[in-house]
């Protein structure tokens, strides 16, 4: 009869630092990513002690914050051009698409590092982030 090897000593896993929000750290910040500016600015409300969840926060709040009003300026742009210039309004719609894209890449960039543990810093607006995110 086979005997049953015994199992290896346990070993010690470490915990993931919790938030103040009850869930991992990894978590907090997918969840700061996930829904552009809105769930960055919901995560850096209520988290109050993790500095790094609050600046993966306060990174998608500004970051999606400007990339959305820049859109809208684009969009803006594309609407003066309807009552104008048919150029005026191509180019202010193809700036418009090119936000977008910028926002989507950066979007599927930050939440992938994120979720396998990295940090991305955005270029530009990474030590702003920073500052903002100082835990109060």
């Amino acid at each position: 009869m086979a005997t049953l090897a015994s199992p290896s000593s346990p070993r010690a896993v470490a915990a993931a630092p919790e938030t103040s929000l009850g869930v991992s750290r990894r978590k907090a910040c997918v969840f700061a990513y996930s829904a552009g500016w809105i769930s960055g600015l919901v995560v850096l409300w209520l988290e109050g002690r993790d500095a790094e969840t609050r600046r993966h926060a306060a990174q998608a709040v500004l970051g999606f914050g400007l990339l959305t009003l820049l859109g809208a300026a684009c969009l803006a742009l594309a609407v003066l051009g309807i009552l104008t210039s048919l150029t005026l309004f191509r180019v202010g719609l193809w700036a418009a698409q090119g936000v977008v894209l910028v926002g989507v890449v950066l979007w599927v960039w930050s939440l992938v590092r994120v979720a396998f543990g990295g940090s991305p810093r955005w270029p530009l607006i990474g030590g702003r982030a920073e500052r903002l995110a100082a835990v109060p």
